[in-house]
């Protein structure tokens, strides 16, 4: 072969002078991070990506470092800045210098990061994920939905692992108001590259219980602060705003909200704030109904003495009035019964003023008739004398009855029996021809009223049947 050639690491060897020729200033590139690894030494190793808008297929790859030493820096600069970790998916601007090795071929060594770059990108995504869920009609969906007075029964999407997950539980039954919340952990991983397709998979298995439970609790907390990405997510956001119970958030995001929290019912800050938005609420609740009640109770014990005093009264005024009707009958019986001696005296002397008449025109009458009309007179005298006497037992045994009689009548004592007194308008029902259909009916018993609403109507027939 006459041909010149060179090796492999000639050929190398120019590339690198070339590129370092071409390149002696370092530059800033726009890319996404598609894999993030750190080995034992610190040192940060990438892999930069660019994808095509249109079909999101890959245009261009690189490998990137970022040495020990200057990670650190980069790192807490970065997650302070933006509040989120340096992790697969983002999109970040890095200066970089081009590194071309005759053994590892080209990578590139970030010696910075410009935080807001990736800031602006996030909240693109952000708007983004938004628009498109109000495009699809579902971005209030959750918020129009109404929260229970108390909020019981509680479905719980978590790490088990997580301290404000514990710390939510137990601020839950250790309620002052030892109101009992019966909840459930439908546990996922709240944080990394699992989190947004974790989180929609429990959301499902909520829904599998959906009857049972008053809202879902959505809590994250006892980990980094930036671990947050998963909840600006679409899917998370999606399976979220369109849940059929509203869902509470205490995801612990200091800055500002995320699309979950944007989307859903309630938002809180972290897990205890829900658990004490809970409690107040159920105590709320509980403290509406002991006033309603106390109220009630008033209302009911005034009603109850007013009409104790209405029967009291009606009692009063009826016994009277048969007193009085008594005094009455019984001032007119002796009335009667004292006119009656001076009528028998009246009379007894025209008898005998007419028998002396008769005598002293007949003469000739025997004594044996004379004697005889006396002797009857004397047994008229006799039946006369003894009338006034009877005729007063007799009216005052009838006085002694109506008096027992009214007695017995007594209203208080007859409903205290057992009996009713039913009223349709005010008036006092003597007759069922008065009662319709519908009519209000107020039954009056020895302790109180019944009300309610005519039903039926029967009426007796001639055979005393219904």
């Amino acid at each position: 072969m006459g041909q010149e050639a060179i090796t492999l690491f000639q050929l190398n060897q120019r590339i690198k002078g070339i590129i370092d020729d071409a390149l002696l200033t370092s530059i800033w590139v726009k890319a996404e991070i598609g894999e993030l690894r750190v080995n034992r030494n610190g040192h940060c190793y990438l892999d930069l990506i660019e994808k095509s808008d249109d079909t999101d297929q890959l245009k261009a790859r690189s490998r990137a470092m970022i040495w020990a030493r200057n990670f650190r820096m980069l790192k807490a600069y970065f997650e302070s800045t933006t509040g989120q970790s340096l992790t697969t998916g983002l999109k970040v601007l890095v200066k970089v210098s081009v590194q071309f090795q005759e053994v590892f071929g080209m990578s590139l060594v970030i010696s910075d990061i410009d935080p807001s770059y990736t800031m602006g990108d996030l909240a693109r995504k952000r708007r983004e994920v938004l628009l498109k869920l109000e495009e699809e009609g579902v971005l209030e969906m959750n918020k129009e939905l109404q929260l229970a007075d108390v909020i019981q029964k509680i479905a719980i999407i978590s790490s088990p692992t997580a301290a404000g997950y514990g710390d939510f539980v137990d601020q839950l039954e250790t309620n002052h108001w030892g109101i009992k919340f019966y909840h459930h952990l439908f546990p996922a991983v709240m944080q990394g590259e699992n989190a947004e397709s974790s989180i929609a998979e429990a959301f499902d298995k909520v829904f599998e219980y959906v009857g049972f439970f008053d809202a879902v609790v959505l809590i994250r907390g006892g980990g980094a602060s930036i671990d947050l990405l998963c909840f600006d997510s679409y899917w998370v956001a999606y399976h979220l705003a369109q849940f059929p119970l509203p869902v509470i958030t205490g995801i612990g995001h200091e800055r500002d909200e995320s699309v979950a929290d944007l989307v859903a019912n309630t938002t809180l800050k972290t897990p205890t704030a829900v658990a004490a938005f809970l409690i107040e609420r159920a105590g709320a609740f509980i403290q509406i109904i002991d006033e309603k009640s106390a109220w009630i109770a008033d209302i009911a014990r005034e009603r109850l003495q007013q009409e104790k005093q209405r029967t009291e009264n009606l009692a009063s005024a009826y016994v009277p009035l048969v007193k009085m009707d008594l005094q009455k009958r019984q001032a007119r019986l002796e009335r009667q019964v004292g006119r009656l001696p001076v009528t028998v005296s009246r009379r007894l002397g025209d008898a005998f003023n007419k028998l002396s008449r008769i005598a002293d025109k007949s003469g000739s009458l025997s004594i044996q008739i004379i004697r005889g009309e006396r002797n009857s007179l004397k047994t008229n005298l006799q039946k006369v004398s003894t009338l006034p006497f009877k005729r007063f037992l007799e009216e005052d045994r009838k006085l002694k009855y109506l008096e027992q009689t009214a007695v017995l009548n007594d209203p208080v004592k007859l409903l205290k029996k057992g009996y009713s007194l039913s009223y349709v308008n005010g008036q006092l029902v003597k007759d069922v021809s008065l009662v319709k259909k519908g009519d209000q009916i107020t039954t009056r018993i020895s302790n109180g009223e019944i009300k309610g609403v005519v039903e039926m109507v029967n009426k007796k027939n001639n055979n005393n049947k219904y």
